[in-house]
């Protein structure tokens, strides 16, 4: 069973951006066993086909993390939303959770609203983060999905999508946030 799971979003895949780095780096750096999930039809992708492989691909059990990027978010907060988890840790990145009015192509992932009240008694600690200038997600959907979570909403100056075609193959406030929930659960 992984510490941490990825979920990679839209048109994307588990050697894109900077899930390589925080899989070999960051997860070697921390001793956690970080597994990328390689999720269906990136170019098309459906919530059923998602969330199928979502409960093929995370072992359930309690105190674990999960990263998502973009879409990834999304499908994250369902995946915690449908399944009996206890202590879960999120990181969202460049996240959102209602209709974007930039890929509307991707309005199946928000067409049932999250139930917030099922989400919110699984989450150990949540943090959510965006770049003023992403113009793919723009940060106002990620800062009302960290106020649906409860969550410390951290608002990056520049960085666009937070993706390698903006030279993002590694994610230092990632690698931050996720040392700071390991120390917390540690107890340190």
């Amino acid at each position: 069973m992984a510490d941490v799971y990825v979920v990679h979003g839209f048109e994307s895949n588990p050697q894109a951006n900077w899930f390589p780095w925080l899989k070999q780096d960051v997860g070697t750096a921390l001793g956690l066993d970080v597994e990328v999930l390689n999720l269906p039809d990136p170019f098309h992708p459906t919530p059923q086909a998602w969330d199928a492989a979502c409960d093929e691909q995370i072992q359930q059990s309690d105190g674990f993390t999960i990263v998502g990027h973009s879409l990834g978010c999304i499908q994250t907060v369902r995946f915690v939303e449908q399944h009996d988890l206890h202590d879960v840790n999120l990181i969202l990145v460049s996240g959102f959770d209602e209709p974007l009015s930039t890929i509307p192509a991707l309005d199946d992932f928000t067409q049932t609203p999250i139930d917030y009240a099922k989400v919110l008694p699984k989450i150990a600690h949540a943090a959510v983060v965006s770049a003023m200038d992403d113009d793919e997600v723009p940060f106002v959907y990620s800062q009302t999905l960290a106020r649906h979570l409860h969550a410390p909403f951290m608002l990056l100056p520049e960085g666009k999508h937070l993706n390698w075609e903006q030279g993002y193959t590694k994610l230092p406030i990632v690698e931050t946030i996720l040392r700071e929930f390991v120390t917390v659960s540690d107890g340190q």
